[in-house]
């Protein structure tokens, strides 16, 4: 999903805005009078529509935005739909298994209205694995490695957040959760938190706006660049350096370029990742495995892939897919030399200087 969120300063209630990046469709939790010139900035910058407002507990400035935000919109959903409501669940409901009221359509997402077992009057609000109350975002999600508990920030204070006790350590991932999905959840924690500056802090926005729009695949400096428009690529690569750290000394996902080699990131794979040639490569490769039951010699594979590959060319791709095999310690890919090869690249020959021009060059001493 996309997200964000506002609030006037660190301590301060914050507005949450969500929306399905398929249909565009967006709803704000706990909207604020304050607050709604920014969120109307993103609705229209990112090209979204407000269909839903979302309230966790009643008030009068929740009303006010409510009303604020109808004067500009003709048909505009506001959950609960009464303050009623708010107060329907009984003491005894509230247990540590929440009530749980109607699912929302939000777009392609499902938000599942909940009890708040600390208090009966509010709701809380879940989509997958977040779930907002009142003024904080909680992620539900428990790392499998045994790092040292730390204490919680304010919009995670129930999330049993882990880092490791060694802070230039990398997280590791869980089996579901992918490192893009846990690169989001820690850049918004640093932004809630005010870790960075302000030319950080808009490029970190850029990144997650950058992440969100194209599947969690990680934006280059020159997407950045072109995004934000008024900054240059040298001056991002700076930026994008000193926001990386920050976020390794908090026991973060530490954020990196498309292109970047990343020995944290590595980390927390399990195998290569191969690009597109380093593919074509590969599957000419394992054909020919295939047929001959042995590895193939670098003029077989560039014959199989056609006059466009060289030699020189199969043999760079087979480089570095062996350095990156190495670095997992995966079985490392192997070409073999044939005969037409040898003969094609034959090796110098060293030979001892003849008699005569050994004399020649030195007269003998008389």
């Amino acid at each position: 999903m996309i997200l964000d969120h506002y609030s006037e300063n660190r301590g301060s209630p914050t507005t949450f805005l969500v929306a399905c990046p398929k249909t565009r469709e967006a709803a704000l939790i706990n909207p604020n009078s304050a607050l709604l010139e920014a969120c109307e900035t993103t609705l229209k910058r990112r090209n979204l529509r407000l269909v839903q407002v979302l309230l966790t507990s009643p008030g009068h400035a929740a009303d006010a935005a409510v009303a604020e935000l109808k004067e500009h919109r003709g048909r505009l959903q506001i959950h609960p739909q009464s303050k009623g409501s708010m107060t329907r669940i009984s003491p005894q409901a509230c247990s540590a298994q929440p009530s749980e009221y109607s699912s929302i359509s939000l777009g392609n997402l499902q938000i599942t209205p909940l009890a708040d077992p600390r208090d009966c009057e509010s709701v809380r609000y879940r989509i997958g694995n977040y779930t907002f109350q009142g003024g904080s975002l909680l992620i539900e999600r428990i790392e499998r490695n045994e790092f040292a508990a730390t204490p919680p920030s304010p919009w995670t204070e129930s999330r049993p957040a882990r880092i490791p006790q060694t802070s230039r350590e990398p997280r590791i991932s869980n089996d579901d959760a992918a490192i893009g999905q846990l690169l989001l959840e820690d850049l918004h924690t640093s932004l809630m938190e005010n870790a960075f500056s302000p030319k950080e802090t808009l490029i970190v926005r850029s990144y997650i706006e950058l992440l969100e729009e194209n599947d969690l695949s990680h934006p280059s400096a020159a997407e950045l660049a072109a995004k934000i428009g008024r900054i240059d690529r040298g001056v991002i690569h700076v930026l994008v350096h000193s926001i990386r750290w920050k976020q390794i000394d908090l026991g973060r996902m530490p954020l990196v370029l498309a292109g970047q080699a990343s020995k944290w990131l590595r980390h927390l794979k399990t195998e290569p990742d191969f690009t597109s040639h380093e593919k074509e490569f590969l599957c000419a490769y394992l054909q020919l495995v295939a047929t001959s039951g042995a590895p193939p010699s670098g003029p077989e594979v560039a014959a199989k892939l056609g006059s466009q590959r060289s030699i020189q060319w199969v043999r760079k791709r087979a480089f570095t897919i062996r350095r990156k095999q190495r670095e997992f310690d995966q079985p490392l890919l192997l070409l073999t030399r044939n005969k037409a090869e040898t003969d094609a690249f034959p090796r110098p020959v060293r030979l001892a200087p003849r008699r005569e021009n050994f004399v020649a060059s030195h007269p003998p001493v008389s």
